[in-house]
């Protein structure tokens, strides 16, 4: 088993309390108690193979070894190190409610250099907002992308149980990484998709060794290069439509600025738009986002026009 260290909680006592657990379904199958101490329950539940444990990225080194985010930041990224994508992890570029983004090292065997690592925290699901409005009509998938139909998976859903916070977790991140990669072999302006297990996405860094991209929210951009890159973000949006998908939560603080090119990041909120009944509107929102923040730097346009004529061509087919 993987552990996932909660938040708040001392790694210890998430230990103890998962021991805990184990201890009582073994005494309810087995029908007599088992001992072990309690140094053997952290070794058990911790249950890396040799190669995991040797690999304890610098950025994790540095932290204190009861430091809630060491822990999660080795488990999170050792199965990359295993399959020889990262050698390793060096600093946190971001921090964030719902996952943190960090700076790797790659292999030769990816084709880059650096490595951006999205890890999402184990408590990600609380810091979603209005996450109903996002769901409607999309299908729910399981880590590989694989359609869950199961009645078990839909009624731990309903009920919020343990398990349905799992399937949801695993349903917003494999979205991500599913529709990243859609969009990256479509030519949009996204990272490229490296790879997705558990709790992380992999995909090429945006920046250099020294600093990563700004977001365009940070960036004051020059008069002669604001129209250009306003018609290049809706271009994007027109192609993303092309797909039938709608980021759903596109503005400035997720697009990056990098030596004059835009990248699109964030995807796990993506719609579709063939499904969701709120497509149009969540469409209209991105838009009028991206003209606000242009609209500082001169570029007039109207979001409404520009939204409508775009969902008018999408539900007739010319987009």
């Amino acid at each position: 088993m993987r552990l996932h260290v909660d938040d708040n909680l001392d790694q210890y006592e998430y230990l103890e309390e998962q021991f805990s657990r184990r201890e009582r379904r073994n005494q309810r199958q087995s029908g007599r108690p088992k001992k072990q101490r309690p140094a053997e329950a952290v070794a058990a539940l911790t249950d890396f193979n040799d190669t995991a444990l040797d690999f304890v990225p610098s950025y994790a080194a540095a932290l204190d070894p009861l430091h809630h985010e060491r822990q999660w930041v080795i488990e999170s990224v050792a199965p990359f190190y295993q399959d020889n994508l990262i050698t390793d992890l060096t600093r946190l570029v971001k921090g964030g409610k719902e996952a943190n983004v960090y700076t790797c090292i790659a292999t030769p065997a990816t084709g880059v250099e650096l490595i951006a690592a999205k890890l999402y925290r184990p408590r990600m699901l609380r810091h979603l907002k209005n996450d109903a409005i996002y769901k409607a009509g999309r299908q729910l998938r399981d880590s590989e992308g694989k359609q869950m139909r199961g009645r078990r998976e839909k009624l731990a859903l309903q009920k919020k149980t343990r398990f349905g916070k799992e399937l949801d977790t695993q349903w917003w991140i494999g979205n991500e990484f599913m529709i990243q990669t859609l969009l990256y072999e479509a030519g949009a302006d996204v990272p490229r998709p490296i790879a997705h297990q558990g709790n992380a996405i992999l995909m090429a860094f945006v920046g250099d060794e020294w600093e990563p991209a700004p977001v365009l929210s940070d960036v004051a951009l020059e008069a002669n290069e604001a129209r250009p890159l306003f018609e290049r973000v809706m271009a994007n949006i027109r192609l993303m439509l092309t797909h039938h998908t709608i980021h759903g939560d596109l503005s400035a603080y997720n697009i990056l600025y990098w030596e004059g090119h835009i990248t699109i990041i964030d995807f796990p909120q993506m719609v579709d738009a063939r499904k969701n009944p709120h497509a149009a509107t969540l469409l209209e929102r991105d838009v009028r986002r991206v003209c606000d923040y242009f609209n500082r730097f001169g570029v007039r346009a109207d979001p409404l026009r520009l939204a409508y004529e775009l969902w008018q061509s999408y539900m007739e087919g010319d987009v």
